[in-house]
């Protein structure tokens, strides 16, 4: 096929001989099935469909106007589908289908805004498979806080601080506070530590931490 040229050009302008070998390659790409089963949103229905066309077809203007007029319609119902399915998925939920969401995986609301929901939601999905281990925390803080530096340290007696190196506000907290009690392994006590300036957070002085500003709530 020349440079430049789509399948549908070829079936438009061009004759061939019978076997139509020296025109196509039939390398189809995106209408190969996903072996995991999972949806697989296809852009280009016309370029496919054209590439599957018959070699007696080939270069007859009227096949492949019909053939046009038929696919367009098939890639224009799929393109709305595919994006009804986008606006359920978590980025791009509005609050109504958020709800919906939380209600899936286990997460209620719980006065949080919808972008701090949103976030909620995806940590819950994230506690609901957790093994307890500390790749599962990390990931974790990452979703509530974003990237950032976290420190894990066992204490002994089953005990495990959880330390967060950056700036956490009251809801970063609140949501921290909700989501990791269900993250850890079972009977393991988890402590929180993190910088921060919260009125109704007890600071912990400067005398013992080389900072007024560190502060620590217990998890579980």
């Amino acid at each position: 096929m020349a440079e430049g040229t789509t399948a549908i050009d070829t079936a438009l302008e061009t004759t061939g001989d019978a076997d139509g070998t020296d025109l196509i390659v039939f390398d189809v790409g995106t209408a190969a099935p996903d072996p995991s089963g999972a949806l697989e949103y296809i852009p280009d229905h016309e370029e496919i469909a054209a590439r599957k066309l018959a070699p007696p077809f080939w270069g007859k203007p009227n096949i492949a106007y019909g053939l046009l007029a038929l696919i367009r319609e098939l890639q224009a119902l799929e393109d709305t589908i595919w994006t009804f399915l986008d606006l359920r998925t978590l980025p791009l939920a509005d609050l109504p289908r958020l709800k919906v969401l939380g209600k899936i995986v286990g997460q209620p609301r719980h006065g949080f805004g919808t972008e701090d929901y949103r976030t909620m939601i995806e940590a819950r999905a994230l506690a609901n498979v957790s093994r307890g281990r500390a790749s599962d925390i990390l990931a974790v803080l990452e979703i509530v806080f974003g990237s950032g530096d976290y420190t894990l340290r066992e204490m002994g007696n089953a005990v495990l601080y959880v330390t967060a190196l950056g700036p956490v506000d009251a809801q970063g907290l609140a949501m921290a506070t909700e989501i990791l009690p269900d993250v850890r392994a079972a009977g393991v006590g988890m402590q929180f530590l993190f910088t921060a300036e919260l009125a109704d957070v007890a600071l912990w002085g400067e005398a013992l931490w080389g900072s007024a500003l560190w502060a620590s709530t217990r998890i579980v």
